[in-house]
């Protein structure tokens, strides 16, 4: 309980700074894989792990958010200290906007004051595209289709991406600390290879911060378990907030209710088959005004874990947290 207590003041702090940022493509189901915002999360558990989310956001309103992403990790030890090894694959449209990355995760995991500390790499890269031929310009006096600043036809651009996460685990308690973006790089969105910087156009990948807790209450009947989580992300100029609480039944069957403040409420459901498989489904409920113009919000995900009981894998990193 002394621990639960411990964590109130780091939820209480991180809700009262008022941040916001470009954000990357979010998941209402977050909570099921982690290593898909901290790569330091990366083989945490003695286990291959693949993740696949897919999105639907804001149903019935056009070139609203579309997005997929693959994630997969595996451990390995080496001497006394186990290391994650992952792949993350991920595509959103937006608008008029394609973004995608392609991103190798690395992880280093240890003991440390009686709990476990996991530092992780990421790199790849991140390509953007952007398709100006829909480009809507209204037909009047005050609109000039010709105007040269318009862009027209298809522009992509590419840049190298990377991301640093660390976390903590200590008995049911755990912390963690992410930044993606981190050089910042604008991207030069191009009609081709060979167009000049005149030609081209710029947008910017701005350095966006995840902070996430969790702890796990045990109830007073053992095959329930209870765990109320948090997920900031910002990049010091707005913020979103993901407040969500998943019930855990035998590990084998879990439900979800969240909220994200002046966005979404969320409800999820999901289940764990056989041969190592796992199904979720999430709906996020919009509030405000968005409630007044889309039907909501679908997400799935599916999920595989096969334990690996090799010698090479440490049985000191499994997590029952980690579904």
């Amino acid at each position: 309980m002394k621990r639960f207590l411990l964590f109130i003041p780091f939820i209480t702090f991180l809700t009262i700074v008022r941040l916001s940022a470009q954000f990357d493509a979010q998941y209402s189901q977050h909570m099921l894989a982690p290593a898909t915002y901290n790569p330091a999360m990366v083989g945490i558990d003695d286990a291959l792990m693949i993740n696949l989310f897919n999105r639907q956001q804001w149903v019935s309103i056009p070139n609203a958010p579309t997005s997929f992403l693959l994630q997969a990790g595996i451990p390995k030890q080496w001497g006394k200290y186990v290391h994650g090894f992952g792949l993350l694959i991920s595509n959103e449209n937006i608008g008029l906007f394609q973004n995608q990355q392609l991103q190798l995760q690395y992880a280093w995991h240890q003991s440390l004051w009686g709990g476990h500390l996991s530092t992780g790499l990421q790199a790849g890269v991140l390509q953007q595209n952007f398709d100006a031929s829909g480009i809507y310009i209204p037909n009047s006096d005050y609109h000039n289709p010709s105007d040269q600043s318009i862009p027209s036809g298809s522009l992509e651009g590419i840049i190298p991406d990377f991301q640093l996460g660390v976390q903590y685990l200590y008995d049911n308690l755990q912390l963690g600390l992410a930044a993606t973006h981190l050089l910042e790089s604008s991207i030069k969105l191009k009609p081709s290879a060979e167009a000049t910087d005149e030609e081209s156009y710029r947008t910017f990948a701005s350095r966006t911060y995840y902070l996430n807790g969790s702890y796990n209450i045990k109830l007073r009947n053992p095959f329930y378990t209870l765990q109320p989580t948090i997920l900031l992300k910002s990049d010091f100029t707005a913020l979103q907030t993901d407040l969500s609480t998943v019930l855990r039944y035998k590990e084998s069957f879990w439900g979800i209710a969240g909220w994200r403040p002046g966005d979404a409420l969320i409800f999820g459901v999901g289940m764990q088959l056989k041969q190592g498989l796992r199904v979720g489904y999430a709906y996020d409920v919009p509030i405000g005004v968005m409630g007044l113009s889309t039907g909501g919000s679908h997400e799935i995900f599916l999920g595989f874990r096969r334990k690996i009981s090799t010698s090479t894998t440490s049985k000191k990193q499994k997590s029952v947290r980690i579904l």
